[in-house]
């Protein structure tokens, strides 16, 4: 009786971890939640948080940020830290646009982005550019072969 138990609490377990994938690229639109914060504003966020980010995480949710950026007119984002008020303008890591200094941090499984219509001063991504070669990395571009 307790083996039986067991072998259905495992069995449980493992359903409950398939029905919890992390983004895949078949699935990753469905996976990361977009939050609109503004004009040019947005958070991209695994819905499982950064504690569970792999490298593939963080790319997938760096191609769904350049896909909402195009998909809002805006060909170029950064990834900011929202938090860090601490400016130095001249630092690398910073852009600027329209007088305003951004502090631009590495992607993560968790971005907060802002679109620009035109390039800033300093670092952007360009979202067409990031959109293509993720989706090239990932071969979501290819088409499925016959069965």
């Amino acid at each position: 009786m307790k083996t039986t138990h067991s072998a259905f609490l495992l069995a449980l377990l493992l359903l409950l971890n398939a029905c919890a994938t992390a983004p895949q690229p078949d699935n990753y639109v469905e996976q990361i939640a977009t939050t609109r914060l503004g004009d040019n504003r947005f958070l991209v966020d695994y819905r499982w948080g950064a504690a569970n980010a792999d490298t593939e995480s963080v790319d997938l949710t760096l191609l769904r940020s350049a896909e909402i950026a195009l998909q809002h007119g805006f060909p170029y984002f950064i990834v900011i830290d929202p938090g860090d008020s601490s400016l130095r303008v001249g630092a690398e890591d910073i852009a600027t646009y329209g007088g305003r200094h951004y502090r631009v941090v590495s992607p993560g499984a968790s971005n907060t982005i802002v679109c620009f219509k035109q390039k800033p001063r300093g670092f952007a991504y360009v979202a067409l550019f990031v959109k293509a070669s993720l989706r090239n990395k990932y071969g979501l571009d290819r088409v499925a072969e016959p069965v």
